[in-house]
């Protein structure tokens, strides 16, 4: 105990330490993040997942149950959390923009643990300056921005760091560790890996300070770890009676744990080589670990520097080598703890080279860092547009509790017809014939006028169909087929069939035209089952089509001189 209380002096006497100038040129800096952010939000492109997190949210604003109602392969936290916002806020094109900015106080939760983890590991100067450069690191800044599941589970997982090493480790501070770790568990099932990647860290340390802690303590260490587990099964515990509880017990593991494991799904961005990272890395960690400790000014911060370096370590060569589908946002754990370790050499290397005022050479990185934000993603380009017209398309054309198609969740406010989200595991599994190709068949049960207008992850079926059936608009494609690519004479008759019942009109020459149906007159819509008819126009035409009846009475145009898939940017 008395050790922790002379740790404690000795961080509040450093903080009297800090010029006052220098808290200025990292206050503006923390603020210029801040700027950049909220100017981020409204330019910064979204990401595939954002509506899918986002329709998820909105399912359960709808009374729709997760895995029973509607697919998802994310645990549910976030999503709870954020409904009642989205049910507040209500169906507009921008909402996206509303729930990145509800992600901001989860940012400042994470630099908050950023700053309490470097000064209980370093010194208050070495907190301030890795808050300041983790908030404009580029790999962190943009994953960071965007309405995912990651950005609840990151603050979290660096809450249960920050409170395991945050102080005297003791019982009670172990169970709420450990509760922490348990409600990651509620926002992504990879706390898998950080969890396995913490106890590796743990025993690392223990065998590293071995010497210092003494076998005294190291029983200590493991005899007060124990309620961290206690903790650690409150929250999944919870989480998992509620879904037995509303009979979507086998939906709730298949859509979070089944779905996910499919192995050797991504061969070609993850050889098998990689496997080896791992374990080549380790000794090579353990052996840097064990610096660390031993440059450590007494025994807690050489435990918890070291035990620090291997969770992070160990967490990057983990994902190298045992994860498949990589993404940007699978490292958002890794950067804050890469910067607490990382920070502290940067601190003194401005002391050594930049003598006059060592803050201005830690501003020069952070201002490297605001050039490479801006460059990355210039400030001009807007990124947001695709999606709001794909989402402003589908709120006109279609009505609540009506059915369209997309790939994750892009028409966020409507269901989709086909149950899973198509992204590269269900792609796989309905490519090896796992899950059916039912999407056709869907479309027509489920009375489907509106669909995506990109071909990306639709099954091949699907997408003939579609493009044989759907005629584009826009950003999205709607009911209605060409019945002549030619020219067309008057009361020249023509065949065609109809897969998709809808309310028609006959379409040629940039508007509606007249003609005989099937022998009877054909003036305005007409509801079309499925199945071969005839057309004859009155009059002579180019092209005829026939076109979904709303999509024209609101004024849309289908493009007739190219029926394929089109690939909006």
């Amino acid at each position: 105990m008395s050790e922790e209380v002379r740790l404690a002096g000795g961080v509040a006497r450093q903080e009297e330490t800090i010029p006052r100038r220098e808290k200025w040129i990292a206050g503006l800096l923390l603020i210029a993040a801040l700027a950049l952010r909220c100017f981020y939000i409204y330019r910064y492109r979204y990401d595939s997942d954002e509506p899918q997190h986002l329709h998820t949210t909105w399912g359960w604003t709808q009374g729709l149950l997760q895995y029973k109602d509607f697919f998802d392969n994310h645990t549910p936290l976030f999503h709870i959390l954020f409904s009642p916002l989205v049910a507040a806020l209500g169906e507009r094109t921008n909402i996206l923009d509303y729930m990145r900015f509800a992600i901001v106080p989860l940012w400042f939760v994470s630099l908050w643990c950023v700053w309490k983890i470097g000064c209980a590991l370093f010194t208050q100067r070495v907190g301030l300056w890795a808050v300041v450069l983790i908030s404009l690191l580029p790999w962190w800044f943009y994953p960071a921005l965007e309405y995912r599941t990651d950005n609840l589970w990151t603050p979290l997982w660096l809450g249960a760091v920050a409170t395991l090493m945050c102080g005297r480790f003791t019982r009670a501070r172990a169970f709420a560790g450990g509760l922490l770790l348990g409600i990651c568990f509620t926002a992504s099932l990879k706390t898998v890996l950080l969890i396995v990647v913490l106890v590796m860290a743990l025993c690392g340390m223990l065998l590293i300070c071995m010497r210092r802690l003494g076998m005294a303590g190291i029983v200590r260490v493991l005899r007060t770890s124990w309620p961290a587990l206690v903790g650690m099964i409150i929250a999944p515990a919870i989480l998992a009676s509620f879904f037995a509880l509303e009979g979507a017990w086998k939906p709730f593991i298949y859509g979070t744990i089944q779905h996910q494991l499919l192995p050797d799904v991504d061969k070609k961005n993850h050889p098998l080589y990689l496997r080896l990272i791992f374990p080549v890395a380790l000794p090579l960690l353990l052996a840097a670990s064990a610096w660390i400790a031993h440059c450590a000014p007494d025994t807690a911060r050489a435990v918890r520097r070291a035990g620090l370096f291997l969770v992070a370590g160990f967490y990057y060569t983990g994902l190298y080598t045992f994860w498949t589908l990589l993404t940007r946002q699978d490292y958002l754990p890794f950067f804050p703890l890469a910067m607490v370790l990382l920070a502290p050499a940067l601190v003194t290397l401005a002391g050594r080279f930049v003598t006059v005022q060592p803050a201005w050479g830690l501003a020069a990185v952070g201002m490297l860092e605001i050039i490479l934000i801006l460059a990355g993603r210039p400030p001009w380009v807007d990124g947001t547009q695709r999606e709001r017209e794909i989402l402003s398309e589908v709120l006109q054309l279609t009505k609540p509790g009506e059915f369209v198609m997309d790939f994750k969740g892009e028409s966020v406010f409507r269901q989709r017809a086909f149950f899973y989200v198509l992204e590269p595991l269900t792609y796989v599994r309905i490519r090896s014939m796992i899950i059916p190709d039912t999407v056709a068949q869907d479309l027509v049960d489920k009375d489907v006028c509106v669909v995506l207008n990109q071909d990306r992850w639709y099954p091949r079926n699907a997408a003939k169909f579609m493009a044989e059936n759907y005629l584009a608009v826009g950003r999205t494609r709607v009911a209605g087929k060409m019945i002549t690519a030619k020219p067309v004479a008057a009361n020249e008759t023509d065949h065609f069939d109809v897969a998709v019942p809808a309310l028609y009109i006959f379409w040629a020459d940039g508007g509606p035209i007249t003609g005989l149906l099937d022998g009877t007159p054909a003036t305005g819509a007409r509801d079309l089952t499925v199945g071969p008819h005839v057309f004859a126009p009155d009059a002579p035409h180019g092209p005829v089509a026939i076109f979904w009846s709303r999509a024209a009475d609101l004024k849309f145009q289908p493009v007739l001189d190219n029926v394929g898939w089109q690939d909006f940017k």
